[in-house]
């Protein structure tokens, strides 16, 4: 065999194409398929569990209002205002800081709720917890009032961001299953009254 001839049949292995496993390609396309669907689920889709948290919130909002988040939940600390360049711009020390930890609000409001709260722009990470602040008033009791007023008005836009509202038709279907739980509750009320008279009417 001459070293042309050995030469030829080396570059024609080389520039064979590479076939992969029909296998391989098959459980790819799956895969794609499968997160395709994972991610219409997520988005387009709520779970039971979803719809669950999302009653609890509703029934929540209904009575929500300024006195929802006890003041005690909170801690103000007061300080100077700053201008340009670092000068002092208020004597009295009347800017507002607010503080309310995120373990504290969580047995005030619904999950759901919490959860959110997690991607406001008033949460701190590194100490898990809402911060707001306000120096637009002179008085230190008008700051602390208003970083009240400004987590009321977060908490409101996060409600109506994540919580769905109910359509007319989920309504009424829930309309329904109530009487008929109501209905189902009272036949049971009677048959447990007709027993008992039955049992009666055997001991004479």
């Amino acid at each position: 065999m001459t070293l042309n001839s050995i030469f030829s049949r080396t570059l024609v292995f080389f520039q064979r194409p590479i076939i992969r496993p029909f296998y391989a390609s098959s459980l790819q396309g799956k895969s794609a398929l499968l997160n395709n669907c994972r991610s219409f689920t997520s988005k387009g889709q709520h779970t039971v569990d979803d719809e669950a948290e999302f009653d609890i919130a509703r029934k929540w909002f209904t009575s929500f209002d300024t006195s929802t988040i006890p003041a005690k939940l909170s801690k103000t600390t007061f300080s100077a205002s700053s201008g340009p360049g670092g000068q002092k711009v208020n004597k009295t020390s009347s800017k507002a800081t607010t503080v309310w930890p995120m373990k504290s609000l969580e047995s005030v409001m619904p999950k759901v709720i919490h959860r959110e709260l997690l991607r406001s722009p008033y949460y701190v990470a590194s100490s898990h917890s809402i911060l707001i602040q306000c120096d637009s008033n002179r008085g230190q009791v008008d700051n602390k009032e208003e970083t009240y007023r400004r987590l009321h008005e977060e908490i409101r836009r996060i409600y109506k961001a994540s919580v769905p509202g109910v359509t007319p038709a989920e309504q009424k279907k829930k309309v329904e299953q109530l009487k008929a739980a109501g209905n189902a509750a009272r036949l049971r009320m009677k048959k447990q009254h007709s027993d008992k008279k039955k049992s009666r009417k055997g001991d004479f």
